[in-house]
């Protein structure tokens, strides 16, 4: 399997950027974009930088803003990282935010459930 590349919408309270030859990094938790595209859409920083631990083994901090993402037909919230030298990444929380996951086998996207936010709840 060869990697899988989307493009994307990353919306904020000030507008939207679409990015285009995203990678899919199902090594990720969370996805990953330039401070400058987070700034630009104006979506909000969380209070405190997170850890985050790099393909090579380093600890590094990172920012942490909530942003809204298009990817396909989907739409949901996710969690976005920045971090000196960050490279734009789709991670698997933001997948599972919007109902999605990659084929192992063809490397394309696949829907996981309907869409929409999802919300379970069983009323005992």
């Amino acid at each position: 399997m060869g990697h899988t590349i989307v493009d994307v919408v990353i919306i904020g309270p000030k507008g939207e950027r679409e990015l285009k030859g995203i990678l899919v990094d199902t090594g990720a938790t969370y996805s990953v974009f330039s401070e400058e595209v987070l700034k630009d859409i104006g979506v909000s920083k969380l209070p405190a930088k997170v850890p985050v631990e790099l393909g090579d083994g380093r600890v590094i901090q990172a920012d942490a803003y909530g942003a809204v993402l298009n990817l396909g037909n989907r739409q949901g919230p996710i969690i976005a990282l920045t971090f000196e030298g960050a490279k734009s990444a789709i991670g698997v929380q933001s997948l599972e935010s919007l109902g999605l996951k990659v084929n192992p086998i063809t490397g394309s996207l696949e829907e996981t459930r309907p869409g929409g936010i999802a919300y379970f709840y069983c009323k005992t």
